[in-house]
């Protein structure tokens, strides 16, 4: 049996994501409209059907400037203004892992746990080696499920502390190698950051 569901074309899922953005932007309250969570999970199931780094994103360098400004309204506690701009980052670079894991912390603001954890998941989806987001799924299974982080039963890769501050997507540049590569080998950030689509 196979599925007949028509997929979405990668353009319909980045316009889905920028008025998201602007929904989330506009939008009042302490909670997070149904809406915008019930989107926002069909959108990023939409996106495991396109694999990350095999195309160009639209625009890796509006992507990088809005996970930054994204990143400093979460660190201003501004969680609404975190989530729009990161949406709206996501429109530039849809499988772009900073901008989840920011989304995914903004859930978090908003005391959308469960959203929270999905988000994470997909961030680690996209890039397994994103410590931040491993360690916060570890922490929010943890919460939500009533146990010490200790507790919890996560994959080895989970266990594993955040090294340094946020880990905004395929920043890699001023980090030294994470082992020691032979000549031959190219740089693991050498192409990350503008194939992240």
């Amino acid at each position: 049996m196979s599925d007949q569901t028509p997929h979405p074309p990668l353009e319909d899922l980045l316009v889905a994501l920028e008025h998201l953005a602007d929904r989330v932007q506009n939008g009042r309250g302490p909670r997070l409209d149904p809406f915008v969570t019930s989107t926002l999970r069909r959108v990023s199931d939409a996106l495991r059907r396109y694999v990350p780094g095999l195309d160009l994103p639209p625009d890796a360098d509006a992507a990088r400037f809005l996970s930054r400004a994204a990143f400093a309204a979460l660190e201003d506690n501004d969680a609404r203004e975190a989530m729009a701009r990161a949406l709206r980052g996501l429109s530039f670079a849809p499988h772009h892992p900073g901008l989840f894991y920011v989304v995914a912390s903004a859930c978090f603001e908003f005391g959308a746990v469960e959203d929270a954890i999905r988000l994470l998941r997909h961030t680690l989806w996209i890039h397994p080696g994103h410590a931040a987001a491993r360690h916060d799924l570890e922490a929010l299974v943890a919460y939500r499920d009533g146990r010490s982080r200790d507790a919890v039963e996560l994959p080895d890769w989970a266990h594993e502390p955040p090294s340094g501050g946020p880990e905004l997507a395929f920043d890699f540049a001023d980090e030294p190698p994470p082992r020691d590569l032979g000549d031959d080998e190219p740089l693991p950030w050498d192409e990350g950051e503008d194939r992240a689509a």
